[in-house]
């Protein structure tokens, strides 16, 4: 529909500048005949200023009426005396008629007169030129003679609004609000133009609808031009449409088509400097350019039941990336997180024996990562933790404090590591509450003989503090944001022999 409305506003847009420019050209057309008109009574004026006569004998009136019938516009040529009118052309005037105020200086020594009647015949209102001894009546219609288009006007009027001669009647009150704001109700519904020449003013008028034939005839072929353009949109629309996938189906497809890349967080020895590892973090690269985090789409890929396909695509990754870097460093270890739902279950573990096969690598080099929260079913975490630590993994709990560990439960549980969660070690060195619990953790892992990792170091200070609470290992930006495989293996060649955090 909105090539057709947009067809439909065009139309109309056109078919008014259309008329406006018709418009526009008309009052020039008219401006033009009217200054051709003036002239042509100036000159007989000129020539009516030459007759050597001040009677009103038969001989002067014939000299008068030659200078009529060499003008095109002059109908009559009157003779002044003292400012009376006493012959014309046509007959002597007894008793004179005392002459009018003139209304408009026309240039020249010339005065118009917007309505002056003939005094030796009847008829309406003319305009009158006058210049010394004589004046001019112009014939009327000869101010506006033009052919005119059906249904528009052409006329001339003073600067106030006052119509002196049109193409045909036109309601007075109607120009006077078109030309200086009159007031008329049907103002808006006229499309209006305006030229000056000479002190007055030459207009054109039509109504808007008056082309409504013709814009009817244009509207059978725009509808046409819109149909087609409209269907094309449409198949345009529809293309694109079918071609842009869902959320849910554009994870899909980048998961199948291994779209999604890996990179790695460095962890580094606090005691050393030396990068001991790297958290594998899984990144979704966009059409435009864009690198989408996890936070993005983790969790449609839970809603979707995609977690395990994507688990999958990271182990096979970052083994394939890494194992002959790792094969090559066996100081080395990569940290993989590991959904709560997958731990459950281990579902996980054959792909991940087949790709450490593959890779050549030790299974101890491979840590696990699961959140707190995996462990609100304890006797089936449990289960799958002793299955992967038999495998020769090790097992991080991952983002420690936030969950719902209790030591009691920590207890029951084989695990190697636990990740101080970033939230408390930013609190390090901060007089509040998860400073007190950063400690309180530190403790509690010393007690169960647990190796620490602080995740999200970011200050020199955080990784002294650290290192001097007995914690083994930090990672954050301190040290480095997550790195490609490449240029984590670059970081790597370039820590060996680094300083305390940093």
């Amino acid at each position: 529909m909105l090539p057709l409305l947009g067809v439909s506003k065009l139309l109309q847009a056109q078919s008014l500048r259309a008329q406006e420019q018709y418009v526009g050209n008309a009052a020039a057309w008219t401006a033009s005949r009217v200054e051709r008109t003036l002239d042509d009574a100036r000159q007989a004026l000129s020539r009516a200023q030459r007759i050597d006569r001040t009677d009103c004998s038969l001989a002067h009136r014939k000299m008068m009426g030659q200078v009529a019938a060499d003008s095109r516009s002059i109908e009559d040529v009157g003779f002044f005396r003292n400012s009376e009118l006493v012959c014309s052309r046509l007959g002597s005037i007894d008793p004179p008629v005392p002459a009018h105020p003139s209304d408009l200086d026309i240039g020249g020594g010339n005065w118009l007169s917007y309505a002056e009647r003939p005094v030796l015949f009847k008829g309406s209102p003319r305009v009158e030129i006058r210049r010394g001894d004589y004046g001019v009546l112009i014939t009327p219609g000869r101010l506006t003679d033009l052919v005119a288009d059906k249904g528009t006007v052409y006329g001339v009027a003073s600067r106030q609004g006052r119509v002196l001669e049109s193409s045909t009647q036109v309601d007075p009150q109607l120009v006077q609000a078109l030309l200086v704001g009159g007031h008329s109700p049907r103002a808006d519904q006229f499309v209006f133009a305006a030229r000056p020449v000479s002190g007055l003013v030459a207009f054109a008028l039509v109504e808007k609808d008056a082309h409504e034939a013709s814009l009817l005839l244009d509207w059978r072929y725009t509808v046409l031009i819109g149909g087609v353009i409209s269907a094309m949109l449409l198949g345009l629309i529809l293309c694109v449409w079918r071609q842009q996938p869902s959320p849910e189906k554009a994870l899909k497809r980048a998961i199948r088509n291994r779209e999604l890349v890996v990179h790695y967080q460095p962890i580094m020895d606090l005691t050393t400097g030396r990068c001991r590892g790297a958290e594998a973090l899984v990144r979704w690269p966009q059409p435009d350019g864009r690198i989408a985090l996890p936070g993005e789409f983790l969790p449609l890929t839970e809603a979707k039941g995609l977690t395990s396909a994507l688990t999958e695509l990271v182990i096979e990754t970052a083994l394939e990336e890494m194992g002959a870097f790792f094969r090559a460093h066996g100081e080395l270890h990569v940290s993989l997180n590991i959904p709560a739902d997958d731990m459950e279950t281990a579902c996980f573990l054959p792909r991940l024996s087949q790709a450490v096969s593959r890779a050549g690598v030790d299974p101890s080099q491979v840590w696990l990562e699961i959140t707190e929260h995996g462990f609100m079913n304890a006797s089936a975490a449990a289960v799958a933790i002793r299955k992967v630590r038999a495998a020769g993994h090790r097992v991080v709990i991952d983002d420690f404090g936030t969950g719902y560990s209790s030591l009691s439960l920590l207890e029951g549980l084989s695990l190697d590591a636990l990740k101080i969660d970033k939230s408390f070690v930013k609190a390090i060195d901060q007089e509040a509450a998860q400073s007190i619990v950063v400690n309180h953790i530190i403790s509690m892992a010393h007690q169960l003989n647990l190796a620490m990792v602080a995740e999200g170091v970011e200050t020199e200070a955080q990784a002294r503090y650290l290192m001097e609470a007995g914690v083994q290992y930090a990672q954050g930006w301190l040290y480095a944001k997550a790195l490609p495989a490449d240029a984590f293996k670059a970081f790597v060649q370039g820590r060996q022999g680094g300083a305390v955090g940093g």
